[in-house]
């Protein structure tokens, strides 16, 4: 597998798209499986590194959806259902394309349209964000997500969102002890 290639300037950079920094995602979680609804989440809490536009923020983004649709066409994940919900769960073939991503792991990548970063630096903050998201409670992702969205509104939507996340917050959330 090779990355397809751009070139800046006079230096050429492969390109990661944010499909397989999805993939690379729900292979990092507990037993390489990820709720959607928890995956769209996070990665709205990761846009600091990959850029969606969400229709419904911060939970639907119809080009996550078809990333993922891709991903799972591609054979690269599979969808499944456990305890009646949505699940996300990396294939074999799957395995065997992130293992190829660390072969790759000290060349400078592009990802989305600006940021250009060792490989093995973005997989590496792809991985701090899942250890940082993938246990906490619903309620506390989506507070967070809220919370995020009302400092990009103005005006009344941004209190609106801003009240909301205050309400989700779990009640242990800033407590001492």
């Amino acid at each position: 597998m090779r990355l397809p290639e751009v070139e800046i300037g006079r230096k050429r950079f492969m390109v990661f798209p944010n499909k397989y920094a999805i993939l690379f995602i729900v292979w990092h979680s507990r037993n390489s499986t990820l709720q959607l609804y928890r995956l769209s989440l996070i990665t709205y809490l990761s846009s600091h590194i990959i850029r969606y536009t969400y229709e419904i923020p911060p939970i639907i983004s119809q080009a996550l959806i078809n990333d993922v649709s891709s991903l799972i066409n591609e054979g690269l994940l599979e969808l499944a259902t456990l305890n009646g919900r949505l699940v996300l769960r990396v294939t074999e073939v799957g395995r065997r394309m992130i293992g190829n991503f660390y072969g790759y792991r000290n060349e400078l990548v592009v990802v989305g349209d600006y940021l250009v970063v060792k490989l093995s630096n973005l997989l590496n903050e792809l991985s701090r964000i899942v250890n940082t998201y993938q246990d906490m409670d619903s309620r506390t992702l989506l507070s967070i997500a809220l919370r995020e969205e009302s400092l990009r509104e103005k005006g009344l939507m941004s209190s609106i969102l801003r009240d909301l996340a205050f309400d989700l917050r779990n009640t242990c959330e800033n407590a001492l002890g």
